[in-house]
């Protein structure tokens, strides 16, 4: 790769640290706004508007930022390992954490936000009766899944063409290129959208109970897919090296209209969606590039700590939510007491024990 690129490190630990910050905000959604796995920290028959738009304009950078990148590094990484060691490295990095989360995290994680409304059976009957069965999930740990997935497709097409990730003529990606992507991305959204609508009662609750045990919404699975391999499409033609493709400051104007859209206009969504995802990575980046292009010893810990903290934020997030419902606080103030928690202990445990971990531990 040649010169380490600080600003997509950076803008990487912005993106999972704002990640967290919809993890506490979803708290103050019920359901069907929200999964049952999260603790419904809020009023009992409220909505609050301003969280259900913060979450689903939040994450609607989160999911193309992170995969576009992901999709970046890991065609970058594997363009010059082998497949076996590049595999052990990544089930190490995810698959091992997955599994951990899939049999102790997310069962005590259902079980208390089930309690939280009002479920009062033992743990161990709560996971045989509703756990094990329709009532699974892997949560945010979801993201995890669809990321192994995707990094064991692209050792696949690596096996099947060895020149699959080999690198192309450095390159910018044209007017052209741009408005078929955005394009494609907004008509799967919306063949998917009105699919669903279409759909029998029964064909749409198995759909729904695919997507609850996934931890994924169906918008967010396309997003993914589709930035990740725009991700490898950009490493294939050297963008973001030196002399490389860098995105210009219009794709910052061009995110901010489209961010006012989003918000303006809720029952657009999934239109807007297609431009704000695209305008917003490239927005993202080109604002790291000009001003977040720099190294500290503050901001590699920050970079560092960022996945442990993501890993650990759910379960402390939510217990830290229960335990928080008799307090009659307002919401904001209760929204920032559990983050501050959540960080405090993550940053210990990070410390003292996971970046001891080879799954947690950086070079």
């Amino acid at each position: 790769m040649g010169k380490h690129i600080f600003y997509l490190d950076n803008l990487r630990t912005f993106i999972i640290f704002l990640g967290i910050l919809c993890l506490a905000a979803g708290s103050f959604l019920p359901a069907p706004f929200m999964p049952p796995h999260y603790v419904f920290a809020g009023q009992q028959g409220t909505i609050v508007p301003f969280y259900y738009l913060f979450y689903e304009f939040a994450m609607a950078l989160v999911i193309p930022v992170l995969f576009f990148l992901s999709g970046y590094f890991s065609a970058s990484n594997l363009r010059i390992r082998l497949l076996q060691p590049y595999f052990r490295g990544r089930w190490l990095r995810l698959g091992w954490p997955l599994l951990f989360a899939i049999i102790i995290m997310m069962p005590e994680i259902a079980w208390i936000s089930a309690r939280s409304t009002g479920y009062s059976a033992g743990f161990f009957t709560f996971l045989t009766q509703r756990f094990l069965g329709r009532g699974f999930t892997l949560g945010v740990y979801g993201f995890l899944a669809v990321l192994l997935l995707f990094t064991l497709l692209l050792i696949g097409a690596k096996k099947i063409n060895h020149q699959a990730l080999r690198h192309a003529e450095q390159s910018s990606p044209s007017p052209l290129f741009l408005i078929l992507f955005a394009g494609a991305h907004l008509i799967l959204s919306l063949v998917v959208y009105f699919g669903l609508l279409g759909l029998s009662p029964q064909g749409l609750s198995s759909i729904q109970a695919f997507f609850a045990g996934l931890g994924f919404q169906p918008s967010w699975l396309i997003t993914a897919a589709l930035y990740f391999l725009l991700g490898i499409y950009a490493a294939k033609h050297r963008w973001f090296i030196p002399g490389g493709y860098v995105p210009g400051s219009v794709w910052m104007i061009a995110a901010i209209g489209f961010c006012v859209l989003y918000n303006v206009f809720p029952y657009y969504h999934v239109v807007i969606l297609a431009f704000l995802s695209l305008s917003g990575t490239l927005g993202l980046i080109a604002a790291f590039a000009r001003w977040g292009d720099q190294s500290s010893q503050s901001l590699l810990t920050l970079s560092h700590m960022a996945y442990p903290v993501w890993y650990l934020s759910e379960p402390v997030l939510e217990n830290i939510m229960y335990f928080l419902l008799p307090l009659t606080i307002a919401a904001p103030l209760k929204l920032i007491l559990a983050l501050g928690l959540t960080l405090f202990y993550g940053y210990f445990v990070y410390k003292y024990a996971l970046c001891h971990l080879g799954c947690f531990k950086t070079r």
